[in-house]
């Protein structure tokens, strides 16, 4: 099977177990935010956003480092996915570990410690996972990986419904998300075993080879989750749990939509860390393909969450999320969860590009030149959050968002062409362009004649793929590249 076919089945693939866990999460969302309320559901988005700081401290950048180490065909896979997992098993422990304690510092999360402390018992187990998740995508079967993301999250939705259904409070729903994570972990080491045997390895040496290697994407990683998670944190400090509770779907949605562009690159990155060790001549082909697809999958993102964001927080999280509002309106627009959700959707847009020139300068091992700009982009969006956020709370920090994504992509493509000779055709844009305006227009008419959004949703997907193939965006020469076999 060609590294085209095999990238293709692999995206296939994610992309269905992503609508399967998906559909989970919006379940689980949906249940979550009508039994605890808009209040409630803030205190359980607060945790993990607080959480979320000490999960990328946890991860160090190991997951790419590892990723890209066990590329190199003249590495030993067992040895080096061996000793990064005991590594991260020991970074972990004390990272979470200290996670629980300065919550008992923070006079704002009284009453949160213990759900923060079995929270963060959940994300160990996630983070240790993401090393065999990282064994399957270099040997391109992420179908395994798949497997025991979507048990996972069964067992995570089934338990919580069972302890919703008998009143059980937040801390119970906590151990849920503990159970299934661990479940994810075992199934992942037990199908795992066929390409790696694990066995614990204290080798100083190499750890010391690892960490001068993972500092640099550890430092970019948290500063990068400090532009993408600081909002919350911030609305949790500076606002109320109500505020954070309206922000708290939006930003669901926002999440689920950035697994398309991660997704993709993951099963990418190998490939062109291939290309790039072999200084193989087929990497600017790959980029340019690569490009072309998130460009053509991100403006329909756009433009349809745009138009359906109040059915989506319908949906989601509720009538009760569609009118809570803590804040005045902007503009002439009800400050709600559907307007953050509107706002948050572009800097999604945006995303789905940056994140190519991102994996690209890891793939290359330039990942210290990320450090600069990331400590740049951080301090913007922390500066930006504090001015916003005391008069427009959660729609300030989704304005916020947007201008920092916007920012990251325009300095990561300057860098990327610093690097390496990039040389993007950009014809595909003006097609994309007008296939959108096409989609738009599908949904102007659809509300004009009040018909239903999920009619009016169908039939713009049809109008922008048809108007893609009409004016060659996508070809049958594309198709057949996926689908056919080669060397």
């Amino acid at each position: 099977m060609s590294l085209t076919k095999k990238v293709a089945f692999n995206t296939i693939i994610q992309i269905i177990a992503k609508v399967i866990t998906t559909i989970t999460s919006l379940f689980l969302i949906a249940a979550l935010t009508r039994y605890l309320g808009v209040s409630g559901f803030g205190q359980y988005t607060t945790i993990f956003a607080y959480l979320s700081f000490f999960g990328v401290l946890a991860d160090f950048g190991f997951f790419w480092i590892l990723v890209r180490e066990i590329s190199n065909p003249e590495n030993d896979i067992d040895y080096v996915t061996s000793n990064i997992l005991t590594l991260r098993t020991i970074v972990g422990i004390i990272v979470f570990g200290a996670s629980f304690i300065v919550s008992l510092a923070i006079s704002q999360y009284k009453g949160l410690e213990a759900g923060i402390g079995i929270a963060a018992l959940s994300m160990l187990f996630l983070a240790l996972n993401s090393t065999y998740v990282g064994v399957f995508q270099n040997k391109l079967r992420m179908d395994k990986a798949a497997i025991t993301d979507v048990l996972g999250r069964f067992i995570i939705l089934g338990l919580t419904l069972y302890l919703i259904r008998y009143g059980f409070g937040l801390s119970a729903i906590l151990w849920a998300y503990a159970l299934g994570n661990l479940v994810n972990l075992l199934a992942s080491a037990f199908l795992g075993r066929v390409y790696v045997k694990f066995k614990p390895i204290f080798d100083l040496k190499y750890w010391k080879k690892i960490f001068f290697e993972t500092w640099p994407m550890a430092v970019v990683l948290i500063l990068n989750l400090i532009y993408f998670r600081v909002d919350t944190f911030m609305l949790s400090i500076m606002k109320t749990s109500t505020d954070v509770g309206i922000y708290g779907p939006p930003y669901k949605v926002l999440e689920m939509l950035s697994l398309i562009p991660t997704m993709f690159m993951g099963n990418v990155f190998p490939i062109i860390s291939r290309y790039i060790y072999a200084k193989d001549e087929r990497l600017s082909s790959a980029l340019q393909k690569a490009f072309d697809f998130l460009l053509i999958t991100a403006m329909p993102s756009l433009i349809i969450i745009i138009a359906i964001a109040k059915p989506i927080i319908q949906i989601v999280a509720g009538e009760e999320f569609v009118v809570a509002q803590t804040i005045s309106p902007i503009f002439g627009q009800s400050a709600t969860s559907v307007l953050s959700l509107q706002i948050l959707v572009v800097a999604v847009a945006f995303s789905f590009l940056s994140i190519m020139f991102n994996y690209l300068v890891i793939a290359l091992g330039k990942q210290i030149k990320l450090i600069w700009p990331n400590l740049f982009f951080a301090v913007f969006n922390v500066t930006l959050n504090f001015l916003l956020i005391p008069k427009y709370s959660y729609i300030g920090a989704a304005v916020t968002t947007v201008l920092t994504e916007f920012l990251i992509l325009i300095v990561t493509w300057q860098i990327v062409k610093r690097l390496v000779y990039l040389k993007l055709s950009l014809k595909t844009i003006y097609k994309v362009l007008i296939s959108g305006l096409f989609m738009t227009l599908i949904f102007v008419f659809g509300s004009i004649f009040n018909l239903n959004w999920i009619i009016i949703t169908v039939a713009s997907m049809i109008v922008y793929a048809s108007s893609l193939w009409l004016l060659k965006a996508i070809d049958k020469e594309m198709l057949m590249t996926i689908l056919k076999k080669g060397e």
